[in-house]
């Protein structure tokens, strides 16, 4: 009988709240709504300042239970209790929003005025992406916070009705659950996603009280959530990084419904240079492009949930000027949902920014030092991929001391190399030693090429000309030697324009396209590797084939 009723408390239309208000009576808070302690509520019950705690987990009426005892909720519109909740071990469900009228509808107290130092996390699931609108987890209305997710798909900390303080630097774009969490104690604002600090670019501004209601799903009449919600809490400080990091280790969700591809046995690995189209661009279009530019959102499904262990992005990431707020807008939403398997080189159009300071910013974590695009101020870095060792180097060369014999990063290969004798090697960066397009051969790269064909290696990834290259095995000197030769492929084709070819063909150019968007696929084995052009989805032009290491 119990499960019966349950299904009764659905969303769609108010008039199923006031049913389950019939059935069950509205001021009778459900005992798994509140009263169910787990190790994450009894975590955030005893965190210091925490104002109010809502669970969300009742599985009847329209009430929505503070744990704290301070401020009871009420559920409204389209919602459905009783859905299966966020956190692993923990019987507490789980309240879904529709996304046109299903709100938590919390009246103002004094003890909810947070000002402008605060914290608010939640466990959320998306029910739908990249909409045209904004998404409020939950807010305090006009002139106070919100926190919400934009157009696309950023985490955001805004003053509602006001203008945006901070956008995370990557996005949310699955069915999972996920933790989302921001801190604010005047200048110093932390937007989490999944316990890790994805803070982006900060424009300040200094959040109000007001005396309208705390909204869950909802903020000022519209921004609606759709998805599911649990475990809301606010707290009346800014937590420490530790302690989101803790509530979210000790939530841990539960697995995603639709996992990512089984990687391949060996790693495989994406790489493309070129990509994002600047927003300001005319072709840009919103982001879906025209015909022949701004293509970064259609490469981008290449790289995402297809199985890949890694993404090495050639340089040029973001153009024109590569700011983090462009990052931010355009990278971010397209190549940018793969950034936990990115590995990037800096191309020169970051370096129109001081510093590539957008660049480093973006991938490093503003203002720090060091991170997955390697020390500040350098750019170049390495790993081990598989049994591969894998080198990014900086190709700007003017930027980091020159690229000549003896200089910091020249200085720094050869002993890196030393010290990492793989069977096999791939080194990749932005202008390309050879190539047939405008660009042509890159002499400042000549030394650097020259330290891995002494070292062996087997395969260079550049871009920078925006087309398709792949090269037969060569010496430094242009001579084809199938024995020790490296192979290199120019990979300029990410998304943002493409370009045609200079008057001849460079020697050892075996396969040219310069009219097909797309990624190339490196399967890296242990004693060699597979290749495979892949283009956008469309297209037809493909390359591929196989190498034996050294």
């Amino acid at each position: 009988m119990r499960g019966a009723m349950r299904g009764l408390i659905r969303g769609g239309f108010a008039a199923a709240g006031v049913a389950g208000a019939l059935l069950f009576g509205a001021s009778a808070a459900s005992a798994s709504g509140c009263a169910a302690s787990s190790p994450y509520s009894s975590a955030v019950a005893n965190t210091p300042g925490v104002a109010s705690y809502w669970r969300l987990g009742e599985s009847s009426g329209t009430t929505a239970c503070d744990t704290t005892g301070a401020n009871t909720g009420t559920y409204q519109g389209g919602f459905t209790l009783g859905q299966p909740g966020a956190l692993a071990g923990d019987p507490d469900t789980a309240v879904r929003l529709d996304g046109s009228t299903g709100i938590v509808n919390v009246p103002h107290a004094s003890s909810l005025d947070v000002g402008d130092n605060f914290t608010l996390e939640a466990w959320v699931k998306r029910g739908a992406v990249s909409t045209s609108t904004n998404q409020a987890v939950a807010s305090q209305q006009a002139k106070a916070w919100l926190l919400m997710f934009n157009p696309s798909n950023q985490l955001v900390l805004r003053d509602a009705t006001v203008a945006d303080v901070v956008h995370s630097t990557t996005t949310v774009t699955d069915s999972a659950w996920h933790q989302v969490a921001v801190t604010k104690n005047g200048s110093a604002i932390h937007l989490y996603i999944d316990g890790v600090d994805r803070t982006g670019s900060v424009s300040n501004q200094t959040l109000q009280n007001n005396t309208l209601p705390l909204t869950i799903g909802q903020s000022s009449n519209t921004s609606w959530f759709n998805g599911t919600v649990d475990d809301v809490s606010l707290y009346r400080r800014d937590l420490s990084a530790s302690e989101i990091q803790s509530h979210h280790n000790t939530g841990t969700v539960t697995p995603s419904p639709t996992p990512a591809p089984t990687p391949s046995p060996d790693p495989v690995i994406g790489a493309a240079g070129d990509i994002a189209c600047d927003p300001a661009d005319t072709a840009y279009n919103g982001g879906i492009g025209t015909t022949d530019r701004c293509h970064q959102k259609y490469t981008s499904n290449l790289v995402v949930g297809t199985g890949l262990s890694g993404v090495l992005t050639l340089g040029d990431e973001q153009y024109e000027d590569g700011t983090l707020s462009k990052f931010q807008t355009v990278y971010a939403a397209t190549w940018g949902r793969a950034v936990q398997l990115s590995h990037p080189s800096v191309g020169n159009h970051e370096y129109l920014t001081s510093g590539a300071s957008g660049y480093f910013d973006y991938f490093n974590g503003i203002g720090n030092l060091n991170g997955v695009a390697g020390a500040r101020g350098k750019g170049y870095y390495s790993m081990d991929i598989g049994t591969w060792h894998v080198i990014s180097i900086n190709s700007n060369c003017s930027q980091v001391g020159g690229c000549y014999s003896g200089s910091p990063q020249e200085a720094w290969l050869r002993n890196d190399l030393a010290t990492h004798p793989n069977r096999c090697t791939l080194a990749f960066w932005h202008h390309p030693r050879f190539s047939s397009g405008p660009a042509g051969n890159n002499s400042n790269m000549s030394t650097i090429f020259t330290d891995l064909y002494n070292a062996n290696a087997d395969v260079v990834l550049s871009a920078h000309d925006h087309h398709y290259e792949r090269f037969a095995p060569q010496t430094p000197g242009q001579v084809a030697d199938s024995a020790r030769g490296i192979r290199e492929f120019v990979v300029g084709t990410g998304g943002k324009s493409l370009v045609g070819w200079a008057s001849s063909y460079q020697p050892n150019s075996l396969v040219r396209n310069s009219t097909t968007y797309g990624i190339l696929r490196l399967t890296l084995h242990s004693s060699g590797y597979d290749w495979k052009f892949v283009p956008e989805s469309g297209s037809t032009f493909t390359d591929s084939g196989s190498g034996t290491c050294h």
